[in-house]
């Protein structure tokens, strides 16, 4: 049985609270909490994936003695921000018992997650956040506009008809070999993407296990894949999970597939990028659309991403000066040079207008195409030179990014 806190320090900490990472011995604990503090208790092929994620990512718990009274997971994911792929540490999972609330565990717990996460090489951090404030507190940022879409019988899409080249499989009535090309499909347009997460087998047998009644339906040219869909059909409402393709040909196919299905269902619901003009190609594009932020960002190690970042063309050498107290190592003065060299220097010689002054937050979203240069400017009311402003324009690329997975 658990205790509940014994004391308290001076700073209204439980004085016994370790943190430390969970051992195998303790996932049951890890089980156990996040039963409690979720509102579904995981069950067969759900508790098979949280038991597989456990036993394969880093794993932080907060102790009361032998007790596991906090956890949260980082998953060991991917990636890509302009073209480069980086290793990511999924945040997810995140839990304490009632009883240890409003303590710090939590905090203790994130301040400790960055280490770890930097330790591993994760450069980046993406999490869905239960409240955006509490972790635009530690350094997260939003980052990605989700539009959410649900479209009426008497707005179903409709194309001129395409040559047929659709196949269609399930979960449980699997193509092999088009499952293996849908994979690959998958993985080669994550890294055309920004915000693209390549998916290895691990997360390919997540999605098997948490939405087990999930079809394909593929379009191709030729011996290779254009595009596909993942989608289930219940309640007479067509879900779409996952919409991928290379070009509007098979985009168009696609649509055409779906609403070929309008004698069985009675709408289309999923969701996709608010900047894509979703609809704009439809003969009826007025219908509910929806747009959330529910999912945020964060570089963890600045020196090591911007050493990785895909760079454009600049004329003359930037600055950047990043506040962030809860990952030290992040704040200094980077200097990058016309030839992408990355250097950590002392700033007295340096015009304080020539630097680009940031804290991570707004940092993390400009960097990966959420904020423009000049709303990062704008919102953090730290002006540089004009001919600077322009040179950090240059410097990076402007596709919004794209981030279609959950954990």
């Amino acid at each position: 049985m658990l205790e509940f806190p014994a004391s308290k320090g001076a700073n209204g900490l439980n004085s016994e609270i370790e943190i430390k990472l969970v051992s195998q011995e303790d996932e049951e604990q890890a089980h156990q909490l996040r039963d409690y503090c979720f509102p579904t208790k995981y069950k067969g092929a759900r508790r098979d994936d949280f038991q597989y994620w456990v036993r394969h990512s880093t794993v932080l718990g907060a102790y009361d003695k032998e007790n596991l009274i906090g956890k949260l997971l980082i998953l060991p994911l991917n990636i890509t921000v302009h073209g480069v792929n980086f290793k990511m540490g999924g945040m997810g999972f995140v839990a304490t018992y009632p009883e240890y609330r409003n303590e710090g565990i939590m905090k203790k717990l994130i301040v400790r997650s960055l280490a770890e996460m930097r330790k591993n090489n994760q450069a980046i951090s993406v999490l869905a956040p239960f409240s955006v404030s509490f972790y635009r507190h530690f350094g997260w940022e939003l980052f990605f506009d989700k539009l959410h879409y649900t479209i009426p019988k008497e707005s179903f899409p409709q194309f001129p008809i395409q040559s047929d080249r659709m196949k269609r499989f399930s979960f449980e009535w699997m193509d092999e070999e088009g499952y293996s090309k849908i994979q690959q499909f998958h993985n080669e347009h994550a890294l055309k993407t920004n915000g693209g997460m390549q998916r290895d087998a691990a997360w390919w047998q997540r999605l098997a296990r948490r939405e087990p009644d999930s079809h394909f339906a593929y379009y191709t040219k030729g011996d290779s894949i254009a595009g596909y869909i993942r989608y289930e059909i219940k309640d007479l409402t067509f879900f779409i999970r996952d919409f991928v393709t290379d070009g509007i040909q098979a985009e168009q196919s696609l649509w055409n597939f779906i609403s070929s299905h309008q004698a069985s269902v009675h709408a289309i619901k999923g969701a996709t990028s608010a900047a894509s003009h979703f609809g704009f190609q439809f003969v009826q594009p007025q219908f509910k659309k929806e747009i959330t932020q529910d999912v945020m960002i964060r570089i963890v190690d600045v020196y090591a991403f911007l050493k990785k970042y895909a760079w454009e063309h600049y004329e003359h050498s930037l600055y950047l000066r990043v506040q962030d107290p809860f990952a030290p190592w992040n704040e200094c003065l980077f200097h990058i040079s016309k030839d992408r060299e990355i250097e950590i220097v002392k700033d007295r010689l340096i015009e304080r207008r020539r630097v680009l002054s940031l804290p991570i937050t707004v940092l993390s979203a400009m960097m990966t195409g959420y904020l423009s240069v000049s709303e990062a400017l704008h919102y953090t009311n730290h002006p540089v030179r004009k001919e600077d402003e322009e040179n950090w324009k240059s410097a990076l690329p402007t596709s919004p990014p794209v981030f279609n997975e959950y954990f």
